[in-house]
């Protein structure tokens, strides 16, 4: 099977790295599972390095492969691919991995290591060199895409650790009902872009309207009662208060700790604040797979998120805020505007 490989300071590895600036949550996950599929498809030990802010290891363990990078030989050969601030490199290497033969390519370096947050997933599925190897993944032609296989490459690499679970099975507790049955979850993720909360983020377009039209949606669409909870999750505090005073205390819930964009940090942040706002976004991140309803801005953190929710259910009360709240009825869904 091709993940299965040893893990020495002898082995052919390919790893993850992240050690500064590297794009937030959603954007760490298309690189990491792109280059886990790189590693798998090149027949490599696969590895995650990021230290930045916080080291992950504090909130996501290995869970059925051991990505946890080893201490490896100066005098191994290496490649350094860098992709996350050149837009150029990125397109130079898409290209390869698309249509050469990277497999053999690369087979000259001991350790390689990537930077990226770029989707290569579907290009390397699709090109026409390595489809001896591709075949012995034994995905269908509708897998090969980093949409369709991010819930399953998500499950084997990570499993949270007992404060990330911690947080999420309390505010999962506030679902039980006085009756045989659980309380409806709905869900919020509301990306202002920069506000008063996260000062360094990009200001984003067609957005001011966005949270009473959420609002508005969910008050008309999804029913709001005893036998529900609204979960929000946002990069703005006065958004989150907004809403729990909108809908009373005992109607919203929310992760607490620190809100921050684990890219776009304040000077003003102390170390721990750091970590306790990323511990916040991965138990944000666990949250929305568990939704019964989920509203999403445009943005990769809670698009990835809604690809955890229960396959067979995966697309029940989906939308996308987009200029406006619109269904995401499958895989093969596109929103109405490319910016929103």
């Amino acid at each position: 099977m091709l993940l299965q490989r040893s893990s020495s300071d002898q082995t052919p590895s390919i790893t993850y790295q992240c050690r500064e600036s590297c794009g937030g949550w959603g954007d760490r996950l298309r690189g990491i599972t792109s280059t886990f599929m790189l590693a798998i498809l090149t027949q490599r030990r696969f590895y995650i390095d990021m230290p930045y802010p916080c080291n992950l290891t504090r909130f996501l363990q290995p869970n059925l492969y051991d990505w946890r990078p080893i201490i490896l030989g100066s005098n191994r050969s290496q490649l350094l691919i860098k992709t996350t601030r050149s837009s150029q490199i990125a397109s130079v290497i898409y290209e390869k991995i698309s249509s050469s033969n990277f497999v053999d390519d690369w087979s000259i370096y001991d350790d390689i290591y990537i930077a990226t947050n770029s989707d290569y997933i579907r290009a390397a599925l699709r090109n026409k060199r390595i489809q001896h190897v591709v075949r012995l993944l034994n995905f269908s032609s509708d897998e090969l895409t980093q949409d369709r296989v991010f819930p399953l490459l998500y499950e084997i690499l990570f499993r949270p650790t007992n404060a990330v679970l911690n947080s999420v099975d309390q505010l999962l507790s506030n679902l039980q009902s006085d009756t045989f049955s659980s309380k409806r979850l709905i869900c919020l993720h509301i990306r202002m872009g920069k506000n008063p909360t996260i000062i360094h983020d990009e200001r984003r377009s067609y957005r001011d309207t966005m949270v009473e039209d959420i609002l508005h949606f969910t008050e008309t669409n999804l029913t709001i009662n005893d036998q529900s909870i609204v979960f929000v999750t946002s990069d703005s505090l006065e958004v989150n208060r907004y809403i729990s005073n909108r809908y009373g205390s005992n109607h919203t819930v929310s992760i607490p700790g620190p809100i921050i964009h684990i890219d776009r940090l304040s000077p003003s942040y102390t170390y721990k604040e750091q970590c306790d706002g990323f511990q916040k976004v991965i138990s944000d991140f666990y949250v929305l797979g568990e939704c019964d309803a989920l509203i999403m801005s445009r943005s990769g953190f809670s698009e990835w998120g809604s690809r955890r929710r229960d396959l067979s259910h995966q697309f029940n009360h989906l939308y996308q805020y987009c200029r406006g709240v619109y269904q995401v009825t499958g895989h093969r869904w596109k929103r109405p505007f490319h910016v929103c």
